[in-house]
């Protein structure tokens, strides 16, 4: 999988150490795809899902093959919900809390 066409931000995440280098899901097509069909994904490195507005959110792991930590946030970049999400995992993962961005990285 090739994320050649997304911006990639370097940046820490509250409760975490080490810098962390997330590629940009800004449209819904790339949010849609998420981290699906990826195999491996290295320390420190993942996906943020960056949305206009503030909102309970969900996501699912059915396409899914490594296992994923998802961080809930709101708009100032606090956790308001995480879960870890398993490989095809069919139950969705629901935040209850408005969040604005949500961050996947290694589980």
């Amino acid at each position: 999988m090739s994320f050649s066409n997304y911006k990639k931000i370097k940046t820490n995440i509250r409760g975490r150490s080490g810098i962390y280098s997330l590629w940009v899901a800004d449209t819904f097509k790339k949010r849609h795809l998420g981290l699906s069909k990826i195999k491996k994904l290295s320390k420190n490195s993942g996906m943020i899902f960056v949305y206009e507005n503030d909102e309970p959110r969900s996501f699912t792991m059915k396409n899914t093959f490594i296992p994923l930590q998802i961080i809930f946030l709101d708009r100032d970049f606090n956790v308001v919900y995480q879960e870890i999400g398993m490989p095809k995992q069919s139950r969705a993962i629901i935040c209850k809390e408005k969040c604005r961005y949500v961050v996947e990285i290694s589980g």
